[in-house]
């Protein structure tokens, strides 16, 4: 797999399931600094923005990367901020004293505050309340909970003395020594499954040292409930470590606690041997592995392993998850039986010891059985080939398709990018049905795109040499296109038919939003109104705020301009609808200035916010122009337009060096862009 094709698959992983950046380069350890350098980017446009606007705090550092040397740490009455611990994708672990009680503790906070999604709230919050419900000295305690500056907190147990995970590297575990912890870990997720919580991500990290060597499990931020039904088998929803992960939950299938039981066995057979049970250099390939391949018994990589163990390990390791301990608590007594010299459940008399008992009571039988036996044993030989062949192409076609619906998932949340980097990269397996949905998808994705940037073309597009006319002529020729190639939109077509197809495709949100723009574009009242149609009829909501807007009569209307402005909208309201009703504000004469302000205070990392609130503020304020401007760089750097607007509006000002900064970045972006050259030709 080439260097940088392997890198992106690791911050993939990272992203997926919040895993450290050392976690995830165990094994290669020379892409460490490649996988740092690629997340730091990633969030480097969220970063960008914070700095613009400071008020709207939501850091959100890359899992692992080196904190900013400039960050202050925060202030929590109550505690006093002494360090960082750790920090995953959207938060952050700090040491701190409570100053009431004279105690240090871990206080652990979701830093993206009052920007974070509802899954990432969600998976905070259930972390808190898992961690509270618990009560098991082999558990972090939780001690407070609470929220400074719209940042969620919750302290927890200082556990000063490293992780399992370090322990391995540091020192190779005695045999009597693995089973011991996996014991201790068996008794304490025992006390997590009897109150209904299954930890779904046991692994070497997640298991914390005191000082004096006690073990303590931390991070239920993946934990679920056994009753949550919804949120154990979603489609495809993979959660957790690979390399610790049950097949179930590769599959996305329902979870019990049998889960939890095999990421034990896995940590003992990492414990035992040095090395996970499944490993390879691709995500995707510890998955096959793990679906299909068998277990090599840990006594073949350390003869040291005595029977029992490797018995109690292979069962925890079972693919089936009826064939694994029914219980915790099993695993844990059949381990105490192995450490006190006692026989073990694990090892009923198997079937061949019953026969040979039998054959040795019965010689003649026996003789006649073995040859009736090896007879159809020829007969099968072929038979099970096919079989076994079929069900490995069962196997990958559902690890496949559980990808493919994960990735459709992103897609249905409008997250364009992931869903692309996700399905840009999945094989079909050889199957036509697989790859005619991949195709599907991905041309899917492709429009999104491309729509996209006829929006942020024509929003960017520079007014100063009267090209608003012919610029908006282009988007409406591009927009026509676009749709009708995609087999969504003719102009011959009803509003009835195009609004039902577009109701059917997983980017609707963004095709309703294209279209609000192409209306916003038009200068043919007739195309404007079926337009108009097609989203009413597409985006139901005849008395709400969504169908006001998009009604045609409300906009001779000042007043009713004036007091949709007023309401407040929902999520649900694009930014395309927002800027046309402020378009046909400024028509009607009534100052928009203030329901832009009110556009980019509610989506201040939207491009088109943060450029037409500074279209408004470029005559009269271009000091606050400015700002906003350097916001649109920030999120889309790759627009030239967006360069030279916040050029221009910096040469205005004087700031020279600035301004030539800009245009250059202009220039090196579109060489034939006359304005940047215009511009440039000032100094």
């Amino acid at each position: 797999m080439p260097h940088n094709a392997r890198v992106e698959e690791l911050v993939e992983q990272i992203m997926e399931s919040e895993i450290s950046t050392e976690e995830a380069c165990r094994f290669e350890p020379s892409l460490l600094p490649a996988v740092v350098v690629r997340l730091e980017q990633i969030r480097a446009v969220a970063l960008q923005v914070d700095s613009l606007f400071p008020s709207r705090e939501r850091a959100a550092w890359p899992a692992s990367a080196t904190f900013p040397s400039g960050a202050a740490l925060p202030t929590v009455p109550g505690y006093d901020i002494e360090d960082v611990l750790g920090r995953g994708g959207v938060g952050v672990v700090y040491k701190a004293t409570q100053l009431s009680l004279h105690r240090s503790v871990a206080l652990k906070m979701l830093l993206v505050g009052s920007y974070a999604s509802q899954l990432e709230l969600a998976r905070f919050t259930r972390e808190a309340k898992a961690l509270a419900a618990l009560r098991h000295p082999n558990i972090v305690q939780i001690y407070d909970v609470g929220q400074v500056d719209g940042r969620p907190f919750f302290t927890m147990e200082f556990v000063d003395g490293g992780t399992l995970g370090q322990r391995f590297a540091s020192a190779p575990h005695s045999v009597r020594d693995a089973a011991k912890v996996i014991a201790t870990l068996a008794s304490a997720v025992q006390a997590a499954h009897d109150l209904g919580i299954i930890h779904r991500d046991l692994k070497p990290a997640n298991i914390l040292l005191t000082a004096d060597g006690e073990l303590r499990i931390t991070d239920f931020g993946l934990a679920r409930r056994v009753d949550d039904a919804t949120a154990l088998t979603r489609t495809g929803a993979r959660m957790g470590t690979p390399s610790y992960m049950a097949p179930e939950q590769v599959l996305g299938t329902t979870l019990t606690v049998s889960a939890d039981i095999y990421a034990l066995g896995a940590l003992l057979y990492e414990m035992l041997t040095g090395r996970p049970p499944f490993r390879a250099s691709s995500f995707a390939e510890i998955e096959r592995q793990l679906l299909n391949d068998q277990v090599v018994p840990p006594s073949r990589l350390n003869p040291k392993t005595p029977r029992d163990l490797d018995t109690i390990c292979l069962k925890c390791l079972e693919k089936d998850p009826q064939r694994r301990y029914a219980t915790s608590d099993d695993l844990a007594a059949d381990v105490e039986r192995f450490l006190r010299h006692e026989p073990i459940h694990a090892r009923p008399l198997s079937r061949t010891k019953r026969f040979v008992r039998w054959g040795r009571r019965n010689p003649s039988l026996a003789a006649v059985f073995l040859m009736f036996t090896a007879f159809l044993g020829l007969l099968a030989v072929e038979g099970s080939r096919e079989v076994a062949f079929a069900a490995g192409r069962r196997a990958e076609k559902a690890r496949l398709t559980a990808r493919l619906e994960s990735g459709l998932e992103l897609m249905r949340a409008e997250k364009f990018s992931e869903a692309d980097a996700l399905l840009g990269k999945l094989g079909d397996g050889g199957f036509a049905d697989l790859r005619e949905r991949i195709d599907s998808a991905l041309s899917h994705l492709k429009l999104v795109e491309d729509l996209g940037l006829v929006t942020i073309r024509r929003v960017s597009a520079c007014k100063m040499l009267g090209r608003s006319a012919q610029t908006n002529r282009d988007a409406e020729r591009s927009y026509e296109a676009l749709f009708q190639n995609a087999g969504l939109a003719a102009i011959s077509d009803t509003p009835q038919e195009v609004a039902t197809r577009i109701r059917q495709m997983d980017t609707h949100n963004a095709l309703l939003a294209a279209m609000d723009d192409w209306a916003a574009s038009t200068l043919d009242l007739d195309r404007r109104e079926w337009l108009l149609e097609i989203t009413r009829n597409a985006d139901p909501d005849p008395r709400g705020w969504r169908g006001q807007a998009r009604n045609s009569e409300n906009w001779a209307k000042p007043q009713a301009l004036l007091s949709l402005s007023q309401t407040d909208f929902d999520g649900e309201v694009s930014v395309e609808l927002l800027c046309l009703l402020a378009d046909r504000m400024d028509a009607a004469g009534i100052d928009s200035l203030s329901f832009r302000r009110k556009i980019q205070r509610e989506r201040p990392d939207d491009f088109l916010a943060n450029m037409v609130l500074a279209d408004a503020l470029r005559s009269e304020s271009p000091d606050e122009a400015i700002r906003f401007l350097q916001a649109t760089v920030a999120i889309s750097p790759h627009v030239p337009a967006a360069h030279t607007k916040l050029g221009a509006t910096l040469l205005s000002l004087g700031r020279y060096d600035e301004a030539r900064e800009s245009l250059e970045k202009a220039l090196l972006l579109n060489p034939d862009s006359e304005i940047a050259r215009t511009y440039l030709a000032k100094f």
